[in-house]
């Protein structure tokens, strides 16, 4: 039975369970610390009450040997805790970061848009509150405590002075959050729109620079950028005000201390050395609380963070566990098909139905906003269907592994992405082992293998973030290679000829020609003519339904008869004709 619920657990919480034999010795460290922290007051009290009065250079030099040897072994322990918690934190990276970068990439994909980062910035944070001085805090705050309770053994008044520092110190925290809490939330959200203004005009600079866009644009960032230097100013002011109405209250507590207890020296009710040790004590009690909104504030978003972790765990967790199936023979089949998107009422896609065989060649055409790529989406899975179901040989795409299934399909998005590296790790789907033959080949098929031997280094070449170096034709091309990376059964191409030449473009329907060679089932979303001739099949959309599919002549028969939709075709094709002059 407890085997069967640890199994339920999801990664981050197996992993958070594993640390908890180092959490346990950190608050045995924690103890030992806060005992030996005592020995400082302790040797002070013993100087001044019995060494000065009894003249006894001996006891001096016991008490002194004594003291040493407990600095140093607290010295020694709070370094190996520090250092514990530090392996610790990175122990507990290592075994989740592989899962939450998994994780972060479906839940991008489920949420169609990218939240990824926030992901790992989630584990970060987990990770910064296990390491740092909140939860040490954390664990000494029990121990502020006893030293309180020591303060009241060694007098009533001086402990009484001690719970009332701690509640003002606590009251000064909550104040200073209460005060800064929501400007500090409102310069977050301020200082984003303005680095989000400023990465949106970097990455359009070449626009920018020519249409003399520059000073406009830093009138409308410098704008928002005063609003986030107010805000900033703003609370730095509560923050410096408070955190030096909190420094006097901290000094006055010491003063008061050492003021009363100097009157009970007085009165005969404690001795001198009992000074030195209230306001050593005093200033070790109060730390914790001193510290207690900043801890508190770290633990709210530890909680945060691993409650988005775990939530984006659980939902995963219900869609994972795909048996392995066969290599798909190339059989692709959609059942009365509908799709909306999340958030809409309104199918995107409505009743669709149709079926490939192995090696066909289908091109999906149709006016803008139709619902093509909606349709290339749900073929590689990318999207699953509101209503109806997506078959692979049979199998219902969602039945499948997709990290098997996704060696058997070549993709290339409307939008083409590439990654930091070189053109071979690109082609070779960011694989360090993939092997260079079949790099190789598949720069062959998508005829791109003489253009990238002219790049500076070849295959080694590094295309920078993004494929920075590379010129659109260029980037299509090496993004069409790897769709043809180790022999894929379905292609899917979105677009592929949006920004080839002639020559690219004569390439890419080579390459086509190899796919139905090789029995590859190909799914083309595209307006050209030439792309159009290689097809076996054609499917023309419009307002999210087929309107018209089948082999291509009784297709292009059926266009014939079709007024509004050939008017639509026609005009594609003249736009077509009108590129390519």
């Amino acid at each position: 039975m407890q085997n069967k619920e640890q199994n339920s657990q999801s990664p981050l919480k197996e992993t958070l369970l594993s640390c908890r034999v180092m959490l346990k010795f950190a608050l045995v460290f924690g103890a030992i610390i806060n005992i030996l922290m005592l020995t400082t007051p302790l040797y002070s009290m013993q100087v001044l009450d019995r060494v000065i009065s009894s003249h006894n250079v001996d006891t001096l030099l016991m008490l002194t040997i004594v003291i040493i040897a407990a600095l140093t072994l607290l010295s020694l322990i709070q370094m190996g805790r520090a250092f514990a918690l530090n392996k610790m934190g990175d122990w507990f990276e290592r075994q989740l970061s592989n899962s939450v970068f998994a994780n972060s990439v479906t839940m991008s994909l489920m949420a169609k848009n990218s939240i990824g980062s926030q992901k790992i910035r989630d584990l970060q944070t987990i990770k910064t509150f296990l390491i740092s001085p909140q939860i040490v805090a954390m664990i000494d705050t029990p121990w502020a405590i006893i030293f309180i309770i020591v303060l009241l053994i060694l007098h009533i008044w001086i402990g009484v002075l001690a719970i009332l520092g701690a509640c003002i110190l606590v009251f000064m925290a909550i104040i200073t959050d209460r005060l800064t809490k929501d400007l500090i939330e409102s310069n977050i959200d301020i200082a984003m729109k303005s680095n989000r203004q400023v990465e949106q005009v970097t990455r359009n600079a070449e626009v920018v620079h020519v249409m003399g866009l520059v000073g406009n644009l830093i009138r409308s960032w410098q704008h928002i950028n005063l609003r986030v230097q107010h805000t900033q100013s703003v609370v730095r002011r509560r923050q410096i005000i408070l955190e030096e109405i909190t420094k006097f209250i901290r000094l006055s507590l010491q003063i008061a201390v050492t003021g009363m207890g100097a009157y009970l020296v007085i009165h005969g009710e404690i001795t001198p050395g009992t000074i030195i040790a209230s306001s050593a004590l005093i200033g070790r009690a109060l730390a914790p609380f001193d510290h207690f909104m900043a801890a508190w504030k770290g633990y709210i978003n530890f909680k945060k963070a691993y409650m988005r972790l775990d939530k984006g765990f659980d939902i995963v967790k219900l869609k994972a566990s795909k048996m392995s199936l066969p290599r798909p023979e190339g059989k692709l089949l959609f059942e009365n098909v509908y799709f909306s998107h999340q958030g809409s009422q309104q199918h995107a896609l409505k009743a669709i139905n149709f079926g490939l065989e192995p090696g066909d060649i289908l091109a999906v055409i149709g006016p803008s906003a139709s619902g093509k790529t909606t349709i290339a989406k749900l073929i590689v899975g990318a999207w699953q269907p509101t209503i109806g179901t997506v078959r692979l040989d049979g199998a219902n795409l969602k039945d499948w592994n997709h990290d098997e299934l996704g060696q058997y399909i070549g993709y290339l998005p409307q939008d083409v992405e590439l990654f930091s590296g070189t053109v071979r790790e690109n082609i070779g789907r960011m694989n360090q082992d993939a092997e260079s033959e079949k790099v190789i080949e598949a720069a062959q098929i998508a005829g791109v293998h003489q253009m990238i031997l002219n790049l500076p280094q070849g295959y080694d070449t590094e295309i920078g973030f993004d494929g920075s170096i590379l010129s659109g034709g260029q980037r299509q091309r090496i993004a069409l290679a790897r769709a043809f990376f180790a022999s894929p059964q379905f292609l899917v191409l979105d677009e592929p000829n949006a920004s080839l030449d002639s020559i690219g473009e004569e390439a890419l329907v080579i390459a086509l020609s190899v796919a139905r060679e090789r029995k590859i089932t190909t799914v083309v979303i595209s307006h050209r003519s030439q792309l159009l001739n290689v097809a076996d099949k054609i499917m023309v959309v419009k307002d999210g339904t087929i309107v018209a599919f089948g082999p291509k002549k009784q297709v292009m028969e059926q266009l014939n008869r079709m007024k509004p939709i050939a008017a639509t075709h026609t005009e594609l094709g003249k736009n077509d004709s009108e590129e390519k002059e």
